[in-house]
Protein backbone atom coordinates (compact mmCIF):
# COMPACT_ATOMS: atom_id res chain seq x y z
CA UNK A 1 0.00 0.00 0.00
CA UNK A 2 1.37 3.42 -1.25
CA UNK A 3 2.16 6.07 1.85
CA UNK A 4 -0.48 9.53 1.22
CA UNK A 5 1.27 12.29 1.14
CA UNK A 6 -0.41 15.17 3.04
CA UNK A 7 1.16 18.53 3.28
CA UNK A 8 0.65 20.71 6.78
CA UNK A 9 0.23 24.80 7.07
CA UNK A 10 -0.60 26.44 10.15
CA UNK A 11 -1.03 29.59 11.09
CA UNK A 12 -3.81 31.96 12.87
CA UNK A 13 -5.27 32.68 9.52
CA UNK A 14 -6.60 35.95 11.23
CA UNK A 15 -7.29 36.32 8.94
CA UNK A 16 -7.47 33.79 6.03
CA UNK A 17 -6.22 35.28 2.38
CA UNK A 18 -6.06 34.32 -1.05
CA UNK A 19 -2.18 33.73 -0.26
CA UNK A 20 -2.67 31.35 2.02
CA UNK A 21 -4.73 29.72 -0.75
CA UNK A 22 -2.66 30.15 -3.27
CA UNK A 23 0.42 28.66 -1.71
CA UNK A 24 -1.72 25.53 -0.50
CA UNK A 25 -2.89 24.83 -4.36
CA UNK A 26 0.69 25.78 -5.34
CA UNK A 27 2.31 23.13 -2.96
CA UNK A 28 -0.01 20.50 -3.45
CA UNK A 29 0.62 20.32 -7.37
CA UNK A 30 4.21 20.86 -6.99
CA UNK A 31 4.70 18.06 -4.57
CA UNK A 32 2.05 15.92 -5.90
CA UNK A 33 0.51 16.16 -2.53
CA UNK A 34 -2.30 14.12 -1.89
CA UNK A 35 -4.15 16.87 0.33
CA UNK A 36 -3.37 19.98 2.44
CA UNK A 37 -4.45 20.33 6.30
CA UNK A 38 -4.69 23.90 7.15
CA UNK A 39 -4.36 23.50 10.74
CA UNK A 40 -5.64 26.69 12.98
CA UNK A 41 -3.82 27.65 16.05
CA UNK A 42 -5.77 28.19 18.41
CA UNK A 43 -3.74 29.35 21.10
CA UNK A 44 -0.38 29.81 19.51
CA UNK A 45 2.47 30.57 22.33
CA UNK A 46 4.32 32.84 20.23
CA UNK A 47 1.56 35.37 19.93
CA UNK A 48 0.44 35.34 23.51
CA UNK A 49 0.51 39.56 23.27
CA UNK A 50 -2.03 39.76 20.35
CA UNK A 51 -5.67 39.80 20.62
CA UNK A 52 -6.92 37.14 18.43
CA UNK A 53 -11.13 36.57 17.71
CA UNK A 54 -12.09 33.37 18.74
CA UNK A 55 -10.58 30.31 17.03
CA UNK A 56 -14.11 29.42 16.31
CA UNK A 57 -14.80 32.47 14.12
CA UNK A 58 -11.29 32.02 12.67
CA UNK A 59 -12.40 28.46 12.10
CA UNK A 60 -14.93 29.29 10.10
CA UNK A 61 -13.64 31.78 7.92
CA UNK A 62 -10.83 29.10 6.96
CA UNK A 63 -14.10 26.26 6.02
CA UNK A 64 -15.37 28.88 3.48
CA UNK A 65 -12.52 29.85 2.15
CA UNK A 66 -10.69 26.20 1.64
CA UNK A 67 -14.63 25.20 0.59
CA UNK A 68 -14.47 25.24 -3.27
CA UNK A 69 -10.77 23.69 -3.20
CA UNK A 70 -11.48 19.67 -1.95
CA UNK A 71 -7.67 19.32 -1.72
CA UNK A 72 -7.10 21.93 0.99
CA UNK A 73 -8.47 20.79 4.27
CA UNK A 74 -9.52 22.55 7.41
CA UNK A 75 -7.78 20.91 10.89
CA UNK A 76 -9.61 21.90 14.39
CA UNK A 77 -7.45 19.30 15.96
CA UNK A 78 -5.86 22.05 18.38
CA UNK A 79 -9.36 23.49 18.71
CA UNK A 80 -9.97 20.32 21.00
CA UNK A 81 -6.57 20.41 22.72
CA UNK A 82 -5.91 22.17 26.20
CA UNK A 83 -3.56 24.54 26.68
CA UNK A 84 -0.96 26.14 23.62
CA UNK A 85 -0.75 25.09 20.70
CA UNK A 86 2.55 23.39 20.25
CA UNK A 87 3.24 22.57 16.91
CA UNK A 88 5.23 18.74 18.83
CA UNK A 89 2.05 17.61 19.59
CA UNK A 90 -0.01 18.18 16.88
CA UNK A 91 2.28 16.61 14.72
CA UNK A 92 2.68 13.78 16.95
CA UNK A 93 -1.08 13.34 17.04
CA UNK A 94 -1.78 13.33 13.23
CA UNK A 95 0.92 10.70 13.04
CA UNK A 96 -0.47 8.41 15.25
CA UNK A 97 -3.90 9.08 13.59
CA UNK A 98 -2.28 8.38 10.03
CA UNK A 99 0.64 5.95 10.46
CA UNK A 100 0.39 5.39 6.42
CA UNK A 101 0.99 9.12 5.96
CA UNK A 102 4.18 11.17 4.89
CA UNK A 103 3.50 14.55 6.44
CA UNK A 104 5.34 17.37 4.57
CA UNK A 105 5.38 20.73 6.84
CA UNK A 106 5.23 23.81 5.07
CA UNK A 107 6.31 27.05 6.30
CA UNK A 108 8.25 30.25 4.83
CA UNK A 109 11.48 30.87 5.19
CA UNK A 110 11.01 33.67 7.75
CA UNK A 111 9.53 31.01 10.13
CA UNK A 112 11.91 28.29 9.50
CA UNK A 113 14.89 30.99 10.04
CA UNK A 114 13.65 31.19 13.92
CA UNK A 115 12.89 27.18 14.14
CA UNK A 116 15.35 26.80 17.03
CA UNK A 117 12.69 28.61 19.42
CA UNK A 118 10.16 26.08 18.86
CA UNK A 119 9.54 23.69 21.49
CA UNK A 120 11.18 20.21 21.03
CA UNK A 121 12.29 21.79 17.76
CA UNK A 122 15.15 18.58 16.91
CA UNK A 123 12.02 15.98 17.11
CA UNK A 124 10.11 18.21 14.91
CA UNK A 125 12.88 18.01 11.77
CA UNK A 126 12.99 14.60 12.41
CA UNK A 127 9.20 13.71 12.64
CA UNK A 128 8.15 15.22 9.11
CA UNK A 129 9.76 16.39 6.20
CA UNK A 130 9.75 20.18 5.18
CA UNK A 131 9.27 21.85 2.17
CA UNK A 132 10.64 25.79 2.99
CA UNK A 133 9.24 28.70 0.58
CA UNK A 134 11.98 31.14 0.27
CA UNK A 135 10.45 34.40 0.86
CA UNK A 136 13.37 35.95 -0.26
CA UNK A 137 16.06 35.14 -2.31
CA UNK A 138 18.76 36.51 0.58
CA UNK A 139 17.34 33.46 3.02
CA UNK A 140 18.49 30.78 0.57
CA UNK A 141 22.13 30.48 2.13
CA UNK A 142 20.77 31.38 5.47
CA UNK A 143 18.05 28.25 5.28
CA UNK A 144 20.83 26.11 3.89
CA UNK A 145 23.40 26.41 6.46
CA UNK A 146 20.99 26.22 9.08
CA UNK A 147 19.87 22.41 7.50
CA UNK A 148 23.23 21.68 7.73
CA UNK A 149 24.17 22.59 10.97
CA UNK A 150 21.31 20.40 12.06
CA UNK A 151 21.83 17.63 9.99
CA UNK A 152 19.00 17.68 7.86
CA UNK A 153 19.37 16.92 4.12
CA UNK A 154 18.49 19.11 1.24
CA UNK A 155 16.78 17.34 -0.91
CA UNK A 156 15.43 18.14 -4.66
CA UNK A 157 11.89 18.00 -6.02
CA UNK A 158 12.21 15.19 -8.21
CA UNK A 159 13.67 12.85 -5.27
CA UNK A 160 12.24 9.99 -3.16
CA UNK A 161 13.08 11.84 -0.23
CA UNK A 162 12.44 8.66 2.19
CA UNK A 163 12.35 8.71 5.80
CA UNK A 164 12.73 12.23 7.66
CA UNK A 165 15.08 14.54 8.03
CA UNK A 166 14.86 16.06 4.53
CA UNK A 167 13.65 19.52 3.43
CA UNK A 168 12.91 21.10 -0.16
CA UNK A 169 13.67 24.30 -0.78
CA UNK A 170 10.46 25.97 -3.41
CA UNK A 171 10.30 29.40 -4.82
CA UNK A 172 7.65 30.99 -6.71
CA UNK A 173 6.58 34.27 -7.95
CA UNK A 174 3.05 35.74 -7.39
CA UNK A 175 1.47 38.90 -6.38
CA UNK A 176 0.16 37.16 -3.45
CA UNK A 177 3.44 36.19 -1.86
CA UNK A 178 3.94 39.58 0.61
CA UNK A 179 0.60 39.85 0.93
CA UNK A 180 -0.53 39.37 5.15
CA UNK A 181 -3.24 39.32 7.21
CA UNK A 182 -2.00 42.48 9.69
CA UNK A 183 -2.22 44.17 5.94
CA UNK A 184 -5.69 43.46 5.87
CA UNK A 185 -6.65 43.88 9.29
CA UNK A 186 -5.22 47.58 8.91
CA UNK A 187 -7.43 47.96 5.38
CA UNK A 188 -10.17 47.16 7.21
CA UNK A 189 -9.64 49.06 10.40
CA UNK A 190 -9.63 52.36 8.21
CA UNK A 191 -12.94 51.21 5.70
CA UNK A 192 -10.59 50.42 3.05
CA UNK A 193 -11.95 47.30 0.89
CA UNK A 194 -9.97 43.95 1.02
CA UNK A 195 -12.25 41.82 -1.85
CA UNK A 196 -8.83 41.74 -4.07
CA UNK A 197 -7.30 39.83 -1.16
CA UNK A 198 -9.98 37.55 0.65
CA UNK A 199 -12.72 35.16 -0.55
CA UNK A 200 -16.31 36.61 -1.23
CA UNK A 201 -17.95 34.08 1.24
CA UNK A 202 -14.83 34.91 4.01
CA UNK A 203 -15.42 38.42 3.60
CA UNK A 204 -19.10 38.04 3.99
CA UNK A 205 -18.55 36.72 7.50
CA UNK A 206 -15.90 39.85 8.70
CA UNK A 207 -18.68 42.44 7.28
CA UNK A 208 -21.88 40.93 8.93
CA UNK A 209 -20.03 41.01 12.83
CA UNK A 210 -17.93 44.06 11.90
CA UNK A 211 -14.84 41.95 12.76
CA UNK A 212 -11.30 44.39 12.56
CA UNK A 213 -13.50 47.96 12.21
CA UNK A 214 -12.23 50.13 14.66
CA UNK A 215 -14.92 51.47 16.96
Amino acid sequence: MSRTKTGLLGGTFNPVHRGHIELGLKIKDAFHLDSVLYILSARPPHKKRQELPPAELRLAMLEAALQPHPGLLPCDLELRRQGYSWTIDTINELKAASPRSSFYFITGSEGFLKIRTWKEYRRILRAVLFIIVLRRPSHRLQVERLLREEGVSLLRAMDDPGLPPGAFLHAYVSDYLELSATAIRKRLAHGQDVSPYVERDVQKIMEEIKLYEEG
